[in-house]
């Protein structure tokens, strides 16, 4: 039986209080919402409440028209509740690939990144530092002061 509205929103809301709980909660949040950055924080919440283990969300007609992947039978949407309404969102394991379906890859940190993020890091923040989670410290404590 689907939720309303009303029992999401009361899951989502403990979801928000357990995060604090412990790091390991924390910590767990953090990993779901760093691999849907695009999303912002309320939906990160409600995709973490019902799919911890997601990992690149999209609506069924970016899986569909856009990606030429299919949803799979049976999959259950995560759904997002917001100003604009109530829609819902598939992982891409919710999909399967078609002969013309574009290709799909996530995108995965590598060392040989490291150059390039520090200079943007440097140009774009003033970030100070040789080595890039120092750089993204102080851009980050740059930018809070900015605020």
């Amino acid at each position: 039986m689907p939720m309303n509205y009303q029992e999401f929103r009361a899951r989502a809301d403990e979801t928000a209080l357990s995060l604090t709980r412990s790091s390991e909660n924390w910590t767990a949040f953090l990993t779901t919402a760093a691999r849907l950055y695009k999303y912002p924080y309320h939906e990160q919440l409600m995709i973490y409440s019902q799919r911890p283990d997601a990992t690149a969300c999209a609506e069924y007609d970016v899986w569909n028209k856009r990606m030429g992947r299919y949803v799979k039978r049976g999959s259950k949407g995560i759904m997002l509740a917001g100003e604009q309404g109530t829609r819902y969102v598939f992982d891409v394991s919710d999909t399967g690939i078609r002969e013309k379906s574009r290709p799909f890859k996530l995108w995965e940190y590598s060392e040989e990144y490291d150059s390039v993020l520090q200079a943007m890091f440097s140009e774009q923040y003033g970030a100070d530092g040789s080595i890039l989670f120092n750089m993204v410290h102080d851009a980050a404590y740059k930018s809070a002061l900015a605020a």
